[in-house]
């Protein structure tokens, strides 16, 4: 991968449906008791209990204006995480020019060709 991907300059990942970044326990345990409750929505069922884990409620990030509430949009063209160093696994995971890294940039310039055209 020769080309490189500026995060802060996209943000197209952290965008997405009402149920999209998973917060497990523990990402809530990271993320402290306080932020939880500002930033993850009530739960929405369970998590079944598996070998050596137990059951838990089935949590998300809240979504605002159809992304992440902790993603900071208040600078123009600036994308930036306002829980970075406790970002939930998922968020971890999400690699700049992986697969869903450019499924997502491709999603935002389909919404942005077609809003532009209105």
């Amino acid at each position: 991968m020769d080309e490189k991907y500026d995060c802060t300059t996209c943000g197209a990942c952290c965008y997405g449906k009402r149920e999209y970044v998973q917060v497990f326990a523990d990402d809530a345990a990271r993320l402290g008791a306080a932020r939880t409750a500002e930033l993850v929505a009530p739960a929405v069922g369970e998590i079944p209990a598996s070998v050596g884990r137990e059951s838990e409620p089935k949590r998300f990030m809240k979504m605002t204006h159809g992304h992440c509430i902790a993603l900071r949009t208040d600078v123009p063209n600036r994308f930036l995480c306002a829980v970075y160093e406790d970002r939930p696994v998922l968020c971890r995971a999400f690699k700049p020019g992986s697969a869903p890294c450019l499924e997502a940039r491709a999603r935002m310039k389909v919404l942005s060709s077609a809003a532009s055209r209105r």
